[in-house]
């Protein structure tokens, strides 16, 4: 089966509309900003309660690993109390070592 289209001699305007190349123009630093405003606004209004914990999950894992051990202390005694760290490095030494 062959299949043979040519382009319409009788084109409409909304035809021809319809096959005109679309150029953007340079954005200014401003339009930029203001188009991932925007874009990111869409993008986490369609997100579910699970896919944004999951996504700040990994942005803070990603974040907190680069920090040194004294800047995640600070970290952690600077966003909740002293005695937290303290609690957190206990629970991570004294975890069981068996496999199961």
């Amino acid at each position: 089966m062959n299949h043979s289209q040519s382009a319409n001699q009788n084109a409409t305007n909304s035809e021809l509309d319809s096959k005109r190349i679309i150029t953007h123009k340079e954005l200014t630093s401003a339009q930029k900003d203001e188009l991932i405003e925007q874009y990111v606004e869409l993008v986490v209004d369609n997100m579910d309660t699970k896919t944004l914990a999951q996504f700040v999950t990994d942005i803070l894992k990603e974040e907190y690993n680069d920090y040194s051990d004294e800047e995640l202390k600070c970290q952690i005694e600077a966003t909740h109390d002293d005695e937290l760290y303290d609690e957190l490095i206990d629970n991570v030494t004294n975890q069981s070592t068996e496999v199961k």
